[in-house]
């Protein structure tokens, strides 16, 4: 049974609609801040227990109009396209006019976080605006507008700024034209982690490395950006160096003991620190082992966990801590710790899901599609039963397509659901409309409900 989590603390969330959100902005003449997320999305409860709570976060908020638009809310996928919103969390910055100023990164620390947003709302001109002047050097742009480009959510822009722009072209533009090195460092950064996401050629692999190498021996500047020394380590070393070579080594052991350094750095809150240790983990099997890894990785999951107050910090720890214990090879320690978060969770259908995963990793397929199941069984919220659906029903299709009594019987569930659905092909549903369609493509039974289902899916409004 899911227990209901609080609402995002410490903020005054305006309580009607987000329409008369914007209208109060308005009238009243103050930015609004728009927070998309959904209350079983770790970074979501991330930035509730890190960011939120923090007095001088509610300071800024408290000069806006704050609007928390849950994903499970009525109609909120539909809101959600007309605002270009998907993925969980996403943060907006709008004028009191409507227009968006910037989109926050969700993985900054909570103190970077409020600089990046307290920039935001003195901003004399939405970032899209300095984007076009960068590229097209319409004019100097000032430090501060060079900080919120190199801080923009480039990961949940939704082509709102980049429109039909390249993102890894526009970064390595924007790079080359920024006048202030802090800037010009992250979009760089970000430009090489475009490239690789894209699988993007044409990369000076030797200069790029040597680049990162610069940051990652310095102290201050890896603090600078934890977020990305922490998110995008396993992508761009995959990305810039050969497996076994002596360059991987290098990077790998240079990065390992950046994040050594993040682990235990004063300022850091305590899932950023789990989250460090997380990476250092994952690249050990890249070419930096970890000394002593297991009972690291057993002793500080322990701490953690005892440290974790509150539903929100915890749901995130716990998720952090399983990936630990399970890329450590640990898995039986993976499992315990989500088994018993089981009782106490408020959304213990997310860890569900996680215990499916190291049932796959097991190669135990009867299991994954067991806690798959268990995972539908109990998911609440609209938009979130349709998506944990989808999961299981590709679950069935992966690992027991022979079973096509229970692959109808979903298949029908899920059109019933879809069917009291006003939004169902809006957004983040018609994202899950579209993968349950594509994997029923591949299937080979013969059911009834999972055609009618396959051509509700093909059906789907296009973005």
């Amino acid at each position: 049974m899911s227990h209901p989590v609080p609402h995002p603390a410490n903020v005054t969330w305006f309580p009607g609609s987000p329409d008369a959100a914007f209208a109060l902005a308005a009238a009243r003449g103050v930015p609004l801040f728009l927070y998309w997320g959904a209350s079983w999305c770790p970074p979501c409860n991330r930035i509730r227990a890190t960011v939120f709570a923090r007095s001088d976060f509610q300071l800024l908020a408290g000069a806006c109009v704050a609007v928390h638009l849950d994903g499970d809310s009525a109609g909120a996928q539909q809101l959600a396209e007309r605002l270009r919103l998907r993925s969980y969390p996403t943060l907006v910055v709008y004028r009191p006019d409507g227009a968006e100023i910037t989109r926050l990164p969700c993985e900054l620390d909570g103190e970077r976080l409020v600089q990046v947003m307290t920039l935001a709302l003195a901003a004399p001109c939405p970032v899209a605006e300095s984007l076009r002047a960068a590229l097209a050097y319409q004019r100097a742009l000032s430090d501060d507008e060079w900080q919120l480009l190199s801080f923009y959510a480039w990961d949940t822009d939704e082509r709102q700024v980049l429109g039909e722009l390249e993102l890894a072209a526009t970064l390595v533009g924007l790079a080359r034209a920024s006048t202030l090195p802090s800037a010009a460092r992250r979009l760089h950064w970000l430009a090489l982690h475009a490239a690789a996401t894209a699988g993007k050629g044409g990369v000076d692999q030797r200069s790029a490395v040597r680049q990162l190498e610069d940051t990652l021996r310095d102290e201050t500047a890896v603090r600078a950006q934890m977020d990305l020394v922490i998110h995008q380590a396993v992508d761009l070393v995959r990305f810039l160096t050969v497996p076994q070579s002596a360059a991987r080594l290098q990077l790998t052991q240079l990065w390992a003991n950046a994040l050594a350094g993040l682990e235990t750095h004063p300022t850091l809150a305590l899932a950023d620190r789990l989250a460090a240790l997380r990476t250092r983990v994952r690249l050990a099997r890249l070419g930096a082992p970890v000394e002593g890894l297991e009972p690291l990785a057993r002793a500080r999951v322990a701490e953690a966990l005892a440290s974790a107050a509150g539903p929100a910090l915890r749901h995130q720890l716990v998720n952090t801590a399983a990936g630990v214990l399970s890329d450590a090879g640990l898995l039986d320690a993976a499992d315990q710790v989500l088994l018993d978060e089981l009782p106490r969770a408020h959304a213990p259908y997310y860890f569900m899901h996680n215990l499916a995963a190291i049932a796959k990793q097991r190669g135990d397929r009867v299991n994954a599609v067991r806690w798959y199941e268990r995972a539908w069984d109990g998911a609440s919220g609209a938009a979130t039963r349709l998506q944990w659906g989808a999961l299981y029903l590709q679950s069935l299709i992966d690992f027991a397509p022979q079973d096509v009594a229970r692959i109808d019987q979903v298949a029908g569930a899920l059109l019933d659901h879809i069917g009291s659905l006003p939004d169902a092909d809006c957004q983040r549903n018609r994202t899950q409309l579209e993968r349950i369609g594509a994997k029923l493509a591949i299937w080979n039974g013969a059911s009834g409900n999972a055609a009618a289902l396959r051509q509700r899916a093909s059906a789907a409004r296009p973005a």
